[in-house]
């Protein structure tokens, strides 16, 4: 039998670059997802197609971008609450610094994005009929003024506009005002208060208002579901200790449940909740066991520079998208040539487009791998124990 982790062990020196590409895949499956609606939005909706049965087999796994968006939502907490540990108790002391990072980072990109989509919208995407195209449009004052203060994501009348991705960004942008609150919450009722906190605050706006299911609640409790997990990796239990296999058996079969649920019709409420158990699994294990084959395959360096840049990718993509497949030659027509189309020529451009914005737009806002080394979870319970030890020494 394979011996528990001691914490010295588990404690991984370097940056969790793995996350990074967990943000990579995640990116890479919205991408993906939105190549195959362009391709054949009617299958996406559940309506007659044309398309072959082989292209439909094909696309059928990429119609449940919201998983990777639940996702993405589990890491952000996860990160937020894992950056209070090191060298720190993991409390979050000063409000005003936090939020004005947080801006300095999530603001400038999106709002180049913002320019480039009412740009596209306007001469591109009011050109075409149809879906996906018809639910980023009318471009009106209302859901400009929205996009532009970040609530867009309160009305569904302007959530899907101009931009059909950016609705989540403004979700998220909204959870760092309520971040350092969840915080407190946390150190007052422990990580399984916190979660339960933050279900019940959503379960009680669903049932105030069933409207409200189009505006994702629920991830309010995924993002609490990442703080947790960040605080479980940084204070484990000392007589439980760190647990990677408890990790990994809850991202197999929550993940395995999200499939199975998504494939059945289950609602976003299922899926999404699923998906980020399962995300937050892979953080823990991934953090508290770094040695492990899956964080060195989510570690290669291919996915950790998509990860990197999988803010911009996520959020410039589908504009650029649209240019792609606006000017395609003539001769692309039907289900499977668009496919291929943008599979074969779209994908790369995305890429490469997505990574010149990054260059100019997100680059020099952000902190990349590798410019600092960051303390290991328990390495800051060691450390200070290691510390009182030599202070009573003394």
């Amino acid at each position: 039998m394979r011996p528990r982790l001691t914490r010295e062990e588990s404690a991984p020196r370097e940056r969790f670059t793995f996350i990074e590409g967990m943000r990579g895949l995640a990116a890479l499956y919205v991408v993906l997802g939105h190549l195959c609606s362009m391709s054949d939005p009617e299958a996406l909706h559940r309506r007659p197609t044309d398309s072959p049965a082989w292209l439909q087999a094909v696309m059928a796994p990429f119609w449940h971008g919201h998983l990777a968006v639940a996702v993405f939502i589990v890491i952000s907490g996860f990160c937020l609450q894992a950056a209070l540990f090191p060298g720190r108790d993991g409390r979050l002391r000063d409000v005003r610094k936090f939020l004005k990072r947080r801006a300095w980072r999530i603001l400038p990109p999106y709002y180049a994005c913002l320019a480039l989509s009412l740009v596209v919208a306007v001469t591109i995407t009011s050109t075409q009929q149809g879906m996906p195209f018809d639910q980023y449009l009318p471009v009106t004052k209302a859901n400009v003024i929205a996009h532009a203060l970040m609530i867009h994501n309160l009305s569904p009348d302007w959530m899907y506009k101009i931009n059909g991705v950016l609705w989540s960004i403004g979700i998220e942008f909204q959870l760092y005002f309520l971040f350092p609150l969840l915080v407190a919450v946390l150190f007052r009722v422990g990580r399984a208060g916190l979660v339960a906190v933050g279900s019940g605050v959503a379960g009680l706006i669903l049932l105030a208002a069933p409207g409200a299911i189009k505006l994702y609640p629920w991830y309010l409790a995924l993002f609490a579901v990442g703080m947790a997990a960040a605080h479980l990796a940084y204070r484990p239990a000392l007589r439980g200790g760190v647990r990677p296999a408890g990790g990994l058996a809850l991202a197999v079969v929550c993940g395995f449940g999200a499939v199975l649920a998504t494939g059945q019709g289950a609602s976003h409420l299922v899926g999404d909740a699923l998906a980020g158990l399962a995300g937050a699994g892979v953080l823990y294990a991934g953090v508290v066991a770094p040695q492990l084959g899956l964080v060195r395959v989510l570690s290669r360096p291919s996915l950790v520079a998509l990860g990197t840049m999988s803010y911009t990718l996520y959020l410039m993509h589908h504009p650029i998208e649209q240019i792609v497949y606006v000017n395609r030659p003539a001769g692309v027509q039907g289900e499977t040539g668009v496919f291929l189309y943008l599979l074969a020529v779209g994908l790369p451009v995305i890429l490469v487009g997505c990574a010149a914005l990054w260059w100019m737009f997100e680059r020099p806002f952000q902190k990349l791998p590798g410019r600092r080394r960051a303390a290991g979870p328990l390495a800051v319970v060691v450390e200070r124990d290691a510390a009182r030890a030599a202070a009573r020494s003394a």
